[in-house]
């Protein structure tokens, strides 16, 4: 039997004005009236109450997950950069969509006792940080209310026990690693920046980054000042020339070492190795020089450097351990709060002398060995060849002899570590997109007693806690940590047991 085709009518009324719709919303040149919400075609709906260029004022209720402020506007819902929670402001309609809009902040006209003045003074060019303008404690405070949110909302979980946030002790100067993009200055020299807050605009050079270490800092000075007198340009997307893409310097204050990976747009530089040896004698601290190529701008680098001096990874001490850490290799950014980090994942797991525990998206080892000499078997899991030697080398180093470390896509040797290892227990800790069916499918087959799962977006972490639950495990408990004071991004761990 055949359907007969039902007809639905939708109001859509081109209006005259500064403003139309297009496919992600509306854009400027026209207006609009009705239009299908939710994916399914709503009968003689009303359009959004604003327009884009339309300025409003609304009440900032909370911040989302990516630092945006949340108001209400006749019923649609508005996110705002810059805003704190409790605020009023007047708003310029930016973009418009279905559900949704999005807007521009003009005013505070009724200000949060939380708002501070940004101590950075890039703050608002440069994209690194969102959060500078409210005072630390309310930005704690607002990523338990995210993950909540995210806990809720998104994996349908609120009974779930999220606890609050963990702040860090020092909410400046946390950051071991930075990273900054070359580029040319007013005065035709070489400058090293960040990249900016808004889509499309210029790179914002800088002098120090507030989130780094002292000592970063003091590098970076020695490292730009070192790149002007090579004599290396920076490189230039658009027409190819240049050399020097990007530098990405790593320090440890537990040993005083420091890396550093130079990326160029060419895999040859005039007089390299002189030039590597004078920033050595120039910067003892230094111990790891590393040099890798990227012709174009759509190419990942390559993992194996061009050219290697000094070329001693940096080592880091933590709670017992020594861990080698090369250039490219994971690892946890904040100095301040790593110990409070593993201590969570060690609470989650619940070691036991007789447990066999698999660490997947592993890195360089540091939540699997630092649980090592209270169970029977360690496996490490790590998809990158640079973290996985590490984590070798770190094994050996340690004389951890019931530690073994494997390089492989998770995806890949998963099913097979359950067969041979029959893991008691799992730390997962994926990249920022969470977790696949696969991957989750065959962690929840293995039937572990509990998993310790370690999140950088809790949204993602939200959807995966979602999934495990209906494959056999609850929740007891998320932990929020601020890894990342100034930004929205926050740390998770959760904590997982077999039902």
């Amino acid at each position: 039997m055949t359907a007969t085709p039902r007809q639905v009518n939708i109001a859509l009324t081109a209006q005259p004005g500064p403003a139309s719709r297009g496919a992600g919303g509306l854009v400027r040149g026209g207006g609009w009236r009705g239009g299908i919400l939710g994916g399914r075609p709503e009968m003689m709906v009303d359009g959004p109450p604003v327009q884009l260029g339309d300025r409003v004022t609304l009440r900032c209720d909370r911040l989302a997950y990516g630092g945006d402020g949340v108001g209400r506007y006749e019923g649609l819902t508005v996110f705002v950069a810059g805003v704190c929670p409790g605020e009023t402001v007047a708003v310029e309609i930016e973009q418009v969509r279905p559900r949704f809009a999005r807007g521009r902040l003009v005013e505070v006209v009724e200000a949060s006792p939380e708002r501070v003045a940004p101590p950075c003074p890039y703050y608002g060019e440069c994209g690194g940080c969102q959060l500078q303008h409210l005072d630390y404690p309310a930005q704690v405070a607002s990523k338990t209310v995210a993950v909540r949110d995210a806990m809720a909302r998104l994996g349908r979980l609120p009974e779930v026990e999220v606890r609050e946030c963990v702040p860090c002790p020092l909410p400046v100067g946390y950051r071991n690693k930075i990273e900054l993009a070359a580029t040319t200055d007013e005065r035709g020299r070489l400058t090293l920046a960040y990249h900016p807050r808004e889509e499309g605009g210029p790179l914002v050079p800088i002098r120090e980054c507030l989130l780094a270490l002292p000592e970063i800092n003091g590098l970076l000075e020695a490292v730009e000042a070192w790149l002007r007198e090579t004599g290396w340009p920076a490189y230039d997307e658009e027409d190819g020339s240049g050399l020097i893409r990007e530098v990405r310097l790593r320090y440890s204050p537990t040993t005083r070492e420091a890396t550093l990976l130079l990326t160029s747009g060419r895999r040859d530089l005039p007089r390299r190795e002189r030039w590597f040896d004078e920033l050595g004698a120039r910067l003892p601290e230094l111990v790891g020089l590393r040099h890798r190529a990227r012709t174009r701008a759509s190419q990942t680098p390559d993992g194996r450097p061009v050219g290697e001096r000094l070329g001693r990874p940096l080592r880091v001490l933590h709670e017992g351990l020594s861990l080698r850490v090369s250039p490219d290799s994971f690892f946890q950014v904040n100095e301040w709060l790593r110990g409070d980090l593993v201590a969570q994942v060690r609470a989650a797991l619940e070691p036991q002398r007789d447990d066999r525990v698999a660490d997947l998206y592993a890195g360089v080892g540091l939540f699997g060995l630092s649980v090592a000499r209270e169970v029977a078997r360690v496996v490490l899991l790590e998809v990158d060849r640079d973290a996985a030697d590490d984590a070798l080398a770190n094994v050996r180093f340690n004389e951890l002899g019931n530690v073994e470390v494997e390089q492989g896509q998770v995806e890949q040797r998963l099913s097979a570590i359950g067969r041979e290892v029959q893991p008691t227990k799992i730390i997962v800790d994926p990249p920022r997109q969470g977790l696949s069916e696969a991957v989750l499918r065959i962690t929840a087959g293995i039937g572990a007693q509990r998993i310790a799962y370690v999140a950088c977006d809790p949204t993602t972490m939200a959807r995966d806690l979602a999934r495990l639950v209906k494959l056999g495990y609850a929740v007891d408990w998320v932990q929020p940590l601020d890894l990342f004071p100034q930004t929205y991004h926050v740390e998770c761990v959760a904590a997982l047991h077999r039902v």
